[in-house]
């Protein structure tokens, strides 16, 4: 195996790079927008792609040097919308300072409006490389990256729980509804203005045979959004129909906190915090095992929402003001 050289490690950690890619047909949803979820897709892969230009593909990591390429944290502001057939430049530079033991990158995904670059999300993306002990006799990263190898990805430190957890899952989860019916959702949701929901992480939320990834929460953030309105009486489809009005994402922050394993019970609790101008309201995620009676938050995270009017272009959407029965559910009145 070739070893990595100086220039290639500075290039790593140091200098920028970029590449073109095209968002997943899967992200289209309504019309030809991308939602937020496939947007960080992207960005995820143009991060790879960073590592894969200097032979750490997330292969190469595994199976050569025994770590798993793992995003632990974004930070994501979404400026306009991306569409299906968008060419979008990814732009790719490392913020790493020396004593520093995630690597940081930022991301912006810029397209072509008007016939001029548009900047459509700016992100930082945090990277650690966990060790897998699955790889017999591993050849040892160079000495520069090795700051960034971690046994574990986060440990939080667990909470006492009063509720006994029941793992019965014969009458499904009740997605956004009937959360009192489980009494460790009855707990940590309390009074809260929330939505939450038990369910059994499956493996193809997860990555490496065992951890669930961070596409797998941004998945979970996007249903709670669609869980929250429908549980209120203002569905995504409703609002459509009836209003024109399309659900857009303007910001959205996540990070783990602990791990969570497949096949794991985790319970992802939507909490909305503030309304702002009638037009943006943020909620805040969090999602919780139960391990030795005690709950372990594995990850949170924030996202703030709003609406545009389908009438008009894509490139031109303006933001819906709600009126009095959309700040009612929201406010859970």
């Amino acid at each position: 195996m070739a070893t990595l050289t100086d220039v290639e490690i500075k290039k790593l950690l140091n200098e920028p790079s970029s590449v073109t890619m095209r968002p997943s047909y899967e992200g289209g949803n309504i019309n030809t927008a991308i939602g937020f979820k496939c947007d960080h897709y992207l960005l995820e892969a143009a991060v790879l792609d960073h590592f894969r230009a200097v032979g750490l593909g997330a292969t190469e990591l595994y199976l050569v040097h025994g770590v798993n390429f793992d995003v632990v944290g974004v930070d994501t502001r979404l400026h306009t919308v991306l569409t299906l057939d968008d060419d979008v430049l990814l732009e790719v530079t490392p913020k790493i300072r020396e004593t520093d033991t995630e690597m940081v990158f930022a991301v912006s995904a810029i397209v072509q409006r008007d016939g001029a670059p548009k900047k459509a999300v700016t992100s930082k993306l945090r990277v650690l490389l966990r060790r897998d002990t699955n790889i017999d006799n591993p050849d040892p990263l160079p000495a520069e990256l090795r700051r960034f190898v971690v046994d574990r990805l986060a440990t939080e430190q667990p909470t006492a729980l009063e509720a006994t957890p029941v793992d019965d899952f014969a009458g499904a989860v009740h997605r956004g509804e009937n959360t009192d019916t489980d009494p460790v959702l009855a707990e940590i949701i309390g009074d809260d203005n929330a939505v939450g929901w038990k369910w059994k992480v499956p493996y193809y939320y997860c990555h490496f045979t065992e951890r669930m990834q961070m596409s797998g929460y941004l998945r979970q953030m996007e249903e709670a959004k669609h869980i929250f309105v429908a549980s209120r009486g203002i569905s995504i489809k409703r609002m459509l129909d009836e209003r024109g009005w399309i659900p857009v994402v303007t910001q959205c922050k996540l990070r783990f906190t602990d791990e969570t394993v497949m096949e794991e019970n985790l319970y992802t609790v939507y909490t909305v915090e503030s309304i702002f101008k009638d037009m943006l309201y943020t909620s805040r995620l969090d999602f919780y095992v139960v391990r030795d009676g005690r709950l372990v938050r594995t990850a949170t995270g924030s996202i703030t929402h709003g609406y545009c009017h389908k009438e008009t272009p894509e490139s031109e959407w303006q933001m819906a003001v709600f009126d009095d029965e959309v700040l009612r559910a929201l406010r859970g009145e």
